[in-house]
């Protein structure tokens, strides 16, 4: 019987029949782990901060909260006896407000990516670094030295 040829024979592919990259000899021929970092990849990229933690949950429940908008009125309705037509309306403004409350988390995402952004930028300069304001400073300054000789 043989295989389709849409499905790959076992074993076949990239590193087949290699051991595993964590896997080396050691002497004596036994198998040693090696030790690898904690976060495959970039792990630097992956760091959560309290505040993204937040913003994922917050987010999390503004989506939670949208997809139960009918069941809420609903609920609101059985509290406070509404119309159809302020039901309708009330509904509305649920999701209108729910839709802000994304909007402003949207935004508090921007700020921490432009945060991060800015650390970054300012870990990657090194001490002898000038930004292209600072040089533009010292161009004009070469230039009114030029100017008043």
């Amino acid at each position: 019987m043989s295989m389709p040829k849409t499905m790959a024979a076992s074993g076949a592919g990239r590193g087949a029949g290699r051991r595993p990259p964590e896997l080396a000899r050691g002497p004596g021929a036994r198998l040693r782990r090696l030790s690898l970092p904690s976060i495959p990849g970039h792990g630097g990229r992956l760091v959560l901060t309290t505040r993204m933690r937040l913003l994922i949950i917050a987010q999390g429940l503004i989506f939670y909260a949208s997809l139960q908008d009918e069941e809420t009125i609903d609920w609101l309705g059985t509290l406070v006896p509404l119309s159809k037509a302020q039901a309708a309306l009330a509904e509305g403004l649920f999701g209108l407000v729910l839709f802000l409350l994304w909007g402003l988390c949207m935004i508090a995402w921007m700020r921490v990516f432009t945060q991060d952004r800015r650390d970054a930028d300012l870990r990657d300069r090194g001490p002898g670094d000038r930004d292209l304001h600072d040089q533009d400073r010292c161009d004009k300054d070469r230039r009114d030295k030029e100017d008043r000789t």
